[in-house]
């Protein structure tokens, strides 16, 4: 039986001052006119701090205007100035152009210096395999179907026939039955054909339900339709998936049912071991000891308070196991959480925070056991005042670069959040809190820094605080239980979840683009509020329904011409296996679920040299029985014969072109317009590869041993 849920006796001790804002902050805020844009470009364009002509020319394309490098920063960010200074909107709006692109990691408007203030479902009735597509034709098209259907037909490789027209839609079935996914991808590859305007699958619908979380009735932050984040909608279109990693950087973590099975080894990284109460400081236990203190002893004239257990809560809002009948619904109800240990008695230190990130994101750092599962979202619930450091802007960049997105609680000090740091850190989304009315939480930090505000709780109770996972206990952590609290440090994770649902409908989104879509589908703050009145709170209220539906699946982005090549592992043998076959990807779908499961991973191809750039190699597979029982990729031809003369009757050759693509030049370089698909080894016997577009999983796979092959670890060039 669930315990009931409870406040702690200190829900706002986050916050360092809960004072109110001015009378004079409700009115309109003049926004100051904007010089330049601060630009981070990724690593592997150049190095840090340079802006080779090449780029800025294509810099300035993108945001069509002159672009003049005026300085670097120390972490190697670029300032670029503007011809002439422009208004805030549009220098955010230039930011958002250049953020949107693979080469920048991150853009923002460069502001003056501030002085800092003192103070994939589970359900198998959506699992049924279909057959028909809703397809509108673009305007002008003859509806010729003699025509229009052997030409689909070729598009996606398999017959098809219209049934009948309803309104401007056309009903169309396809030969073979195909997997939902499946079926998402033939219509996403309908829509490259220039005769079509749209194309959907025809999906199984049924009478929805909530949650049967007992709790989840009074979780007002998920359902409120003016306050809350619209989570219903989104759980409609993506429940999450276990290959996505959500770090959460924060007091580590206690054992409690609504997060069984999810929580994977993470480390304490608290130094101090008088803080970290293990008697050892730094291990790879990220336990949550306990973070209770006496009076005065986190500084002179701080009253003592209780334990919290903070990590705790903050993890059960971003993946409380959905749907079990105990507790509370975590906005993503798959996703695998990472406690990290950087908090503890009296909080913690930014070099804690620093070291965690990195080892979050997969760096590996000497004395502690390599992550293996890198973090594509890191959450961070955690604040002090100063600037950003360094030290926690370059790590903050470095997991940027390796394709994670890093979500930031604005602090709840009620000031402008320029002063808090790591709020006011480039490339990172920070998090403003509302309470149950859609105004801005009395205590949370406000300013043109916050990106998008969430719910954070601003009362007494549980009609206006949020609820989560908790441990009883003043001191050390006792049994398991839910409590009642409010903080930017409870909106951040609400943003984190949200993440990773967008993250598992399209892992290759990058961090620029992720803002893109949460700021281009917020809702607009009520009437009447402060946020509604100036720029205190970000773009608006977070929508997680928007912000998932409007991501695009990874397979309907695909270039022209190409194919997807999808990514399946199998645990018990510890396998990979890419296919570009949709009849073998309907197979595995369908009848080798459980076998074979996708990992979210894809890349793209061609079907053919034909329609493809003149540079494609086709791609031999080989397949080998018994102890191996493994397949091998190559687009190298020389290692293909190698292969075929070298292990007769051991590897057979099963296609000399599974699918043609695109190779690196001697060095490991993609050219423009593909990115580099990575081949690594698990050097053992079974002798199996996998290939990966993503740089966390890159990590990952030198974290587990894999060897890197190909020129700079580079086998493939998949079109983007």
């Amino acid at each position: 039986m669930a315990s009931p849920a409870r406040r702690p006796a200190h829900p706002f001790r986050l916050a360092l001052a809960a004072a109110s804002l001015a009378a004079a902050l409700a009115a309109p805020v003049a926004a100051e006119p904007v010089g330049g844009l601060r630009v981070m470009l990724h690593p592997s364009v150049a190095p840090r701090g340079t802006l080779p002509d090449a780029t800025r020319a294509k810099l300035e394309r993108i945001a069509g205007t002159p672009l003049t490098l005026s300085a670097a920063t120390r972490t190697g960010a670029l300032d670029l100035a503007l011809p002439a200074s422009v208004e805030a909107s549009d220098a955010a709006r230039l930011a958002k152009l250049l953020r949107e692109d693979r080469s920048v990691l991150w853009a923002q408007p460069l502001r003056a210096p501030r002085a800092l203030a003192k103070a994939a479902t589970a359900d198998a009735r959506f699992n049924v395999p279909g057959r028909r597509l809703m397809v509108r034709l673009a305007d002008g098209v003859a509806e010729d179907w003699s025509v229009l259907a052997p030409q689909f037909a070729e598009r996606i490789g398999m017959p098809v026939a219209a049934e009948r027209k309803v309104g401007n839609v056309w009903l169309v079935s396809i030969a073979i039955a195909r997997a939902p996914d499946a079926l998402a991808a033939l219509a996403s590859a309908l829509e490259q054909d220039p005769a079509v305007m749209y194309a959907d699958p025809v999906r199984r619908v049924v009478a929805q339900t909530t949650p049967n979380d007992p709790l989840f009735g009074i979780q007002w932050s998920l359902t409120d339709p003016v306050a809350g984040v619209n989570a219903s909608a989104a759980w409609d279109v993506q429940r999450g998936s276990g290959g996505i990693t959500v770090a959460v950087i924060d007091t580590g973590t206690v054992a409690h049912p609504d997060l069984a099975g999810r929580v994977l080894p993470g480390y304490d990284f608290v130094t101090d071991p008088e803080a970290a109460r293990d008697g050892d400081g730094r291990d790879a236990n990220p336990h949550d000891e306990g973070d209770w203190a006496g009076d005065n002893e986190c500084g002179d004239g701080v009253p003592g308070f209780d334990s919290f257990f903070h990590g705790l809560f903050v993890s059960g809002l971003i993946g409380a196991n959905a749907d079990n009948g105990i507790g509370i619904a975590g906005m993503d109800w798959a996703a695998s959480i990472l406690p990290v240990r950087a908090l503890a008695r009296c909080g913690g230190t930014d070099a804690d925070v620093f070291e965690g990130m990195l080892w979050a994101s997969g760096v590996q750092i000497a004395g502690v056991p390599a992550n293996q599962h890198p973090a594509r979202v890191i959450n961070m619930s955690l604040g002090g005042w100063g600037n950003c450091s360094s030290a926690v802007q370059e790590a903050i960049d470095d997991a940027l670069a390796q394709g994670a997105v890093v979500v930031v609680a604005a602090g709840n000090a009620s000031i402008d959040v320029e002063s808090f740091s790591p709020a006011n850190c480039g490339g990172v989304i920070t998090v403003g809190a509302t309470g149950n009315t859609g105004e801005r939480a009395s205590y949370s930090n406000f300013g043109p820094r916050v990106d998008l505000s969430a719910p954070g709780g601003d009362g007494d109770d549980e009609t206006s605080l949020i609820v989560s996972t908790y441990a009883y206990g003043a001191t050390t952590p006792g049994d398991p239980a839910y409590a009642i609290a409010a903080g930017t440090s409870f909106s951040a994770p609400l943003v984190s979840g949200t993440v990773s649902l967008m993250l598992a409908r399209n892992p290759t989104l990058t961090a620029g683009r992720v803002l893109s879509i949460l700021q281009g589908t917020t809702r607009e703050f009520p009437l009447g509020t402060q946020c509604r009145a100036g720029s205190l709170c970000g773009a608006g209220l977070l929508d997680a329904g928007a912000a998932v539906a409007s991501t695009p699946p990874a397979s309907a982005t695909i270039p022209p011409n190409a194919i997807p090549v999808i990514e399946y592992y199998r645990a018990d043998n510890d396998h990979y296996f890419v296919t570009a076959d949709p009849n073998e990807v309907a197979y595995l779908d369908v009848h080798m679920r459980g076998v074979y499961e996708r990992t979210g991973t894809v890349f793209f191809a061609y079907p053919d040299s034909f329609l493809a750039p003149p540079a494609v190699q086709p791609v031999c597979r080989f397949y080998a029985g018994g102890l191996i029982d493994s397949h091998f990729f190559t687009a190298n031809a020389a290692e293909c014969q190698f292969v075929i003369a070298r292990w007769p009757g051991t590897w057979n050759l099963e296609s000399y072109a599974a699918f043609w693509i695109e190779v690196p030049d001697a060095n490991g370089a993609c050219r423009e317009g593909t990115i580099p698909i990575y081949r690594f080894f698990n050097n053992r016997q079974d002798a199996n590869h996998r290939h990966t577009p993503d740089l966390s999983v890159r990590r990952a796979m030198v974290n587990r041993g894999w060897v890197p092959e190909g020129p700079n670890g580079v086998a493939l060039c998949s079109p983007i």
